[in-house]
């Protein structure tokens, strides 16, 4: 069945190991001269907290900065748990909710890194602002901060995003997430069904250049004869280095998802190029002639860095509560009691 393809298919463990440390003045640097601007939508704004807590994107990236230094795996970890919060129920932090039966519980998200550093962030702000900052917020920010943090760059987020109160393992399954194994006619649709667009789909799978995943992920194209149909084969030197790192059966060894795992930058898209995209989801975007020539562009740090902030905004929009729906968890693992 579909979805029990899926759910082995899409435990991707995705862990970090990077030494660098950005220092608060860093942080303001590069947010502050990030170049990109957010026009007003929905009710989300740029600076939506600077009355009512004013100190608040410095606050999440003091405890987001502490959890870093100890633990790397952060950086990957929420940038994809933000990937798969505002592309289930959009952007609402529901993904953070504990339960049997929340999307918290999938498979999907069962090695997701970063959770009690998005806790200390929210534990801190409420500290300062009791009851005002939304953890979906939180989240939105710290995603932003972990960028920064894993040697990339910052852009401006836009807040006034509220809460959501319901959370279904149900729902994270393929209709809303994309598999390992997806090809770029599945990646498209599943991204316009969002209201985003194949260029920010694409700038966005540049994600993929920190962290690793397990070889379950990539061992059809590892160990088949048969070419693929959607992508294109390694190149022979790249699949000789992987079957070293995935002899059967051992099948949950990790492997870097780009060749310089510890940095975030655009090599992502110089390894499609050289053939050397490690998931069917990757290089599908340099084999398919509808997403080739974003991939080209992109492999400019300078059009990466811009391209992907914008497409962070974008995503960061995606059905987000505001006004009077949903509500301002006090802590991001439970709803708040009536």
């Amino acid at each position: 069945m579909a979805s029990a393809w899926y759910v082995r298919l899409c435990a991707v463990v995705i862990i970090l190991s990077l030494d660098s440390f950005v220092s608060a003045s860093k942080y303001d640097k590069v947010h502050h001269n990030s170049g990109t601007h957010h026009v007003p939508d929905g009710g989300l704004r740029d600076n939506y907290y600077h009355r009512s807590c004013p100190h608040v994107e410095k606050i999440i990236f003091k405890e987001i900065s502490k959890c870093f230094k100890a633990d790397k795996k952060i950086a990957p970890g929420i940038l994809r748990m933000s990937f798969h919060d505002c592309f289930v129920r959009g952007c609402d932090c529901s993904l953070l909710l504990k339960g049997n039966n929340t999307e918290r519980s999938s498979r999907s998200n069962a090695n997701l890194h970063g959770f009690e550093a998005l806790n200390a962030a929210k534990d801190a702000v409420e500290k300062a602002c009791p009851g005002v900052v939304s953890c979906s917020d939180v989240l939105q920010y710290a995603t932003r901060d972990v960028v920064i943090l894993a040697g990339g760059f910052g852009w401006n987020v836009p807040g006034g995003r509220r809460d959501g109160t319901v959370s279904k393992v149900e729902d994270v399954n393929l209709t809303n997430l994309p598999s390992p194994r997806a090809n770029a006619t599945n990646l498209i649709q599943l991204f316009e069904s969002k209201g985003m667009t194949l260029a920010q789909m694409v700038v966005l799978s540049g994600a993929h250049t920190i962290g690793k995943a397990t070889c379950i992920t990539f061992d059809n194209r590892l160990h088949s004869d048969i070419p693929e149909p959607y992508a294109d084969p390694y190149s022979p030197s790249f699949k000789l280095y992987l079957k070293s790192q995935c002899p059967n059966p051992n099948m949950f060894v990790r492997v870097n998802l780009d060749s310089t795992p510890e940095k975030f930058d655009g090599r992502y898209f110089h390894d499609l190029v050289h053939h050397r995209g490690l998931l069917t989801s990757d290089q599908t975007l340099m084999s398919d002639s509808r997403t080739r020539h974003c991939v080209y562009k992109n492999r400019d740090d300078g059009v990466f860095k811009k391209n992907f902030a914008e497409a962070m905004v974008a995503m960061s929009k995606i059905g987000v509560l505001t006004g009077k729906d949903g509500e301002i968890r006090r802590r991001m693992e439970v709803v708040n009691s009536k």
